[in-house]
């Protein structure tokens, strides 16, 4: 049962004691937190430790209820606020009202009358978590479905997500559902099967996390059930498919579907997830395609997997480098000649009598998408906004029956990528130069526990979602990933002492919690700080 946080504030310590340890708060589904003495205390307290609700006496020294209440009203209306008092006064009561108090209690107060209003209490408490769980949901469908499309998102409520996220390893996960039904002649009822599907994605985001995972799963805006996965970058594969086998398998027994499932390539930037989106797109289709028992289809893994023994898949190819070349220094020329090269290599081998595969073929046209994708961000570049304001996806490639087709697709793709490159040059230059001053101040003061994505915001008269935008577009690195970088390479310089405690390190670089910053150098270095001591001890010995 969820436990909803109680402060008592009462400047009487017997009566505080006595409502604090003769009650069972546990049973009625709340646990105290805090005492204070007056409302001074009750403010401070709140600032550190945000209780769910104030039980709070009237007549206090210093800051008396009623100053309180007009505090929490203004600060914190989300907290619920009770009033306990020995003074059965209409004007203390109308003032409760006004400041709205849920409700009034009159001093002595029976436990029977602290239980049915802690119960009625908890009730409303209950009512609004749900409330506002509901809302969460909905809101990240909204956005994460926009962020899978590659635009309309709110790029501050995404920044957010994925800013306090302990990773930079992102997939996408896409569920391919089928009805488990003995009786071939069952009509397919769509809305029973929306439902259905809406059921397993509440069960995959119940059990997500006991599986050991951070994800999102939702019906998205194509009506699949696509899952956005954190991964701890120490998780290897067969871990991650052990925990999405361990969910499917609890939303098959809850609903009575048989789902299959599809895992895009690994992604370190939240903005490549549409592609990665692309590519579980690519897999589902290869599987009913190819009819596979398999229970999961990588995308990493079908390369290997469907390509045949009479075709030299390896031997022709779009050189990536080369084509980004041309696209920033628009070189058109050199373009088309390039991506003509690839094309004329496939007819070559078309009339020599070899069957060039044209899963293959679809797979290096889209990958090469992909890849010049991911690279045009730094400049500014919105590859999937831009491509669906011209009517251009990902996919589309796949539907050109011809060579020819592909080319032209491709080049046309390129060419409005090299159109907006050019068109955002002057401001990557303006955005450039207002991330190395960033960058400076972070060189300046990363010791620092004010240093933060806010306070640097704040230095420079910037959002934080922006500054954290250009940052990333600069130095393809998240700025909290720089900031924990530089803290740690001068803590090895530090442990270098042995007068110097780890503690105290910890507390020199801005972490304030020591554990944590162990935990963190031991999973950039592979070794604890105490361990990597004792290696720079030891080899400082043997030099001696």
């Amino acid at each position: 049962m969820h436990m909803y946080k109680l402060l008592i504030v009462e400047d009487e310590k017997a009566i505080a004691q006595g409502i604090a340890k003769s009650n069972p708060w546990e049973e009625w589904g709340f646990q105290v937190v805090g005492i204070c003495d007056n409302g001074e205390e009750a403010v401070a307290f709140i600032e550190r430790d945000r209780p769910d609700l104030v039980l709070s006496d009237i007549r206090m020294p210093k800051m008396d209820g009623i100053a309180l209440m007009q505090y929490l009203n203004a600060q914190y209306p989300e907290i619920k606020i009770v009033i306990l008092s020995g003074y059965n006064d209409f004007e203390y009561l109308q003032m409760a009202i006004r400041n709205h108090v849920a409700e009034y209690l009159l001093k002595p107060t029976l436990l029977e009358e602290f239980e049915e209003l802690f119960h009625k209490m908890k009730n409303v408490l209950d009512e609004e978590a749900q409330q506002r769980e509901k809302q969460e949901i909905q809101t990240k469908t909204r956005e994460f479905n926009a962020l899978l499309k590659g635009y309309g998102y709110s790029e501050e409520f995404v920044e957010a997500f994925f800013y306090h996220r302990d990773t930079d390893s992102y997939r996408v996960v896409q569920l391919c559902v089928q009805e488990n039904v003995e009786d071939k002649n069952t009509v397919y009822d769509r809305e029973r099967h929306y439902q259905k599907k809406q059921s397993v994605v509440q069960v995959m985001n119940r059990h997500v996390q006991d599986c050991g995972m951070d994800s999102f799963f939702l019906c998205n805006y194509e009506d699949y059930i696509t899952g956005i996965l954190c991964v701890d970058e120490s998780m290897n594969e067969q871990e991650i498919e052990d925990g999405i086998v361990e969910m499917m398998e609890m939303a098959e027994r809850e609903t009575g579907l048989l789902l299959h499932c599809a895992v895009s390539a690994v992604c370190e930037d939240y903005r490549m997830l549409p592609q990665c989106y692309e590519q579980t797109k690519y897999c589902i289709g290869q599987k009913l395609l190819l009819d596979t028992d398999k229970k999961i289809v990588w995308y990493r893994r079908t390369k290997d997997e469907w390509i045949g023994d009479y075709f030299d898949y390896f031997g022709i190819g779009f050189d990536e480098k080369n084509i980004l070349k041309n696209i920033l220094n628009q070189d058109m020329e050199q373009l088309e000649k390039e991506l003509l090269g690839v094309f004329d290599a496939f007819r070559r081998a078309a009339q020599q009598g070899d069957s060039s595969d044209i899963h293959y073929i679809n797979r290096i046209c889209m990958e090469v998408l992909f890849s010049v994708s991911r690279e045009i961000y730094r400049c500014n570049v919105h590859p999937e906004k831009l491509m669906s304001e011209h009517d251009y996806h990902y996919m589309d490639v796949f539907d050109k029956p011809t060579l020819e087709g592909k080319q032209e697709f491709l080049m046309g793709v390129f060419e409005l990528f090299m159109q907006e490159c050019k068109a955002q040059k002057e401001t990557v230059s303006k955005t450039g130069e207002l991330a190395r001053k960033v960058k400076r101040i972070v060189d300046e003061e990363y010791m620092s526990n004010l240093i933060s994505l806010e306070y640097v915001a704040e230095k420079v008269h910037k959002n934080p979602t922006y500054i954290s935008k250009v940052f990333k577009n600069e130095f393809d690195c998240k700025f909290s990933s720089y900031v924990t970088d530089r803290r740690l390479e001068k803590s090895k310089e530090l442990l270098e002492d042995p007068l110097v405690k780890v503690y105290e390190i910890a507390e020199m670089l801005g972490w304030a919690d020591v554990s944590n910053f162990i935990k963190v150098f031991k999973k950039k270095f592979g070794i604890s700080p105490d361990e990597y001591r004792k290696v720079v001890s030891g080899a400082s010995d043997n030099r001696r």
